[in-house]
């Protein structure tokens, strides 16, 4: 019996959307995770300090939706770099966090395949209901 309930809690697990955060500040990156959590669509979630490990992190895990700060210091990569080689996979939707960027780099990471721009700070009720649809696209 226990490893029947073990396989079913493991292909729930996997059934599961996951979202990916890519911030550089802690604090940010738990508050869009509180954000995921409190939304109707069950996700698993990882989260990402940098550019790098974004890009490394998106290849192992293939997210449904990443949560992406454009301006991440420490980063090999430009964040529009970042954003162009994580909308490469067109099972992912990229939407673009930020309250620091310029339009100019908003643009060219909407060019590029992002698929909206939030800009921070940000109303907590409305960014969960727009997870809430992009979980569910």
């Amino acid at each position: 019996m226990a490893e029947g309930s073990a396989v079913k809690r493991e292909q729930e697990e996997f059934s599961k959307k996951t979202v990916l955060i890519v911030d550089d500040e802690a604090a940010m990156r738990t508050l869009l995770r509180a954000v995921v959590e409190g939304a109707s669509v069950p996700c698993r979630i990882v989260e990402a300090a940098d550019g790098d490990s974004a890009v490394e992190i998106a290849r192992r895990d293939r997210p449904d939706v990443v949560l992406l700060d454009i301006v991440l210091p420490g980063s090999s990569a430009s964040g529009v770099l970042v954003c162009q080689d994580l909308c490469k996979d067109s099972r992912t939707k990229v939407v673009i966090v930020s309250g620091q960027a310029g339009r100019s780099i908003i643009d060219a990471c909407l060019n590029a395949g992002a698929i909206e721009h939030v800009q921070k700070p940000f109303s907590v009720s409305e960014m969960r209901a727009r997870m809430e649809r992009w979980l569910s696209q």
